[in-house]
């Protein structure tokens, strides 16, 4: 079997749903002194979900059906939304409720997994809404006659399964990648506490460490917006960095600019929202204008800005402990100046301490950019699959 590359195919037989794929429904005979685990699944693309296990008392007269493996799901009320999904043996002596009718092939024709990319891409998206008549919402619900008579393009058996087979390398490779990620970023957060708070010395440092408020260590700046009316889009001004919206992956990323400034910051200044949501840290890559929801925080000479920015992120999920306010959280000037920060006393194991942890960062940095990449190819990859622009020629 070899993949080739050409136009989109334009030749394969358009045939309905019906004549493909047929309902599988085994219904369980509820058992009171039972317990049974249900599935969900969730909206756009993101699979199943196992819920809390229940009671027979509690299912009480409710439909349910045991979950068969292998087989193509939708949850009915947010098909329009792509809760749609493969049950696999994970699934296997689970159930589900009659709003999520599971199908398998009627004739051979296709595969439930081929089924399953389809209507996970654009078009099957189009057609599952055309299928789900009402309103937005819960009234919004697929239909089983408008499912039925769906028509899709269905491709040789020989191309059905290499694209399945494509795709799910490609959602291994995800899925790796995910792991590693959520791995290096447990390690990172275990190194940080022990080079951080002491616990662990970096070789060659025996020196005193200390406990110095932030407002001791940096210059902080509370930032304050301009007037709307100053906003543009054509560079008249600086940069406006007003909140979390304008950074991306702990970069400034400002989306308009003001020709008004009020308070700035430096290029490497530290950034912190101190309004809701707060305690997000990040690192200015521009010469900008902050609005109310930012701080900027610059070290002075004796500190590490490396150092700082690294202790800072060690405490990042513990902000909302200082945040006030009723109607919004906010963080104030004197508990941002009062934060203790724990650091040696000689700044070059400040730097090194820093170094180390930066290394830590990059490292998830580039499987960040890696899963990016992945993702980018497995769209890439069902695009030209279910269209033909990949397919297989055989012998």
């Amino acid at each position: 079997m070899e993949m080739l590359h050409t136009k989109p195919n334009t030749e394969w037989p358009v045939r309905p749903i019906g004549e493909l794929l047929r309902r599988v429904r085994q219904p369980v005979d509820v058992q009171l002194g039972q317990t049974y685990q249900e599935i969900g699944i969730r909206s756009h693309c993101k699979g199943i979900f196992h819920k809390t296990p229940t009671t027979g008392e509690e299912i009480g007269n409710k439909r349910v059906f045991w979950v068969e493996p292998g087989c193509l799901i939708f949850n009915i009320i947010f098909a329009w939304e792509q809760a749609v999904a493969m049950t696999s043996e994970n699934e296997a002596g689970m159930i589900a409720s009659h709003r999520f009718p599971m199908y398998t092939s009627r004739n051979g024709k296709l595969l439930p997994e081929y089924a399953w990319r389809y209507f996970s891409s654009s078009r099957g998206k189009y057609d599952l809404g055309i299928a789900s008549p009402g309103g937005a919402g819960r009234n919004k619900t697929l239909g089983q006659a408008e499912f039925d008579q769906l028509k899709i393009p269905v491709p040789p058996m020989a191309h059905q399964r290499m694209a399945a087979d494509t795709l799910v390398a490609a959602d291994r490779a995800i899925a790796r990648t995910e792991d590693l990620i959520a791995a290096k970023r447990q390690l990172k957060k275990g190194l940080s506490w022990q080079l951080i708070t002491g616990k662990c010395r970096l070789p060659k440092f025996d020196g005193a460490w200390t406990s110095v408020s932030l407002g001791e260590l940096a210059v902080i700046s509370m930032g304050s917006s301009p007037p709307s009316s100053s906003y543009n889009d054509h560079s008249d001004g600086l940069p406006l960095i007003q909140g979390n919206a304008d950074t991306i992956n702990r970069r400034s990323a400002p989306r308009v600019w003001t020709s008004v400034v009020t308070t700035t910051c430096d290029v490497g200044d530290i950034l912190l929202s101190v309004r809701a949501p707060v305690g997000k840290i990040s690192i200015s890559d521009h010469n900008a204008c902050i609005g109310r929801g930012i701080a900027s925080i610059r070290a002075h000479p004796h500190c590490s800005q490396g150092y700082l920015y690294q202790a800072l992120l060690r405490v990042e999920s513990q902000w909302f402990r200082l945040s006030q306010g009723s109607t919004f959280t906010a963080i104030n000037s004197n508990d941002l100046r009062s934060l203790p920060i724990e650091l040696p006393e000689e700044i070059a194991e400040q730097e090194a301490i820093a170094k180390v942890l930066c290394i830590a960062d990059r490292q998830v940095e580039i499987l960040e950019s890696k899963l990016a990449a992945l993702y980018r190819l497995k769209k890439g990859l069902m695009q030209k699959l279910l269209s033909g622009e990949f397919s297989v020629k055989t012998g």
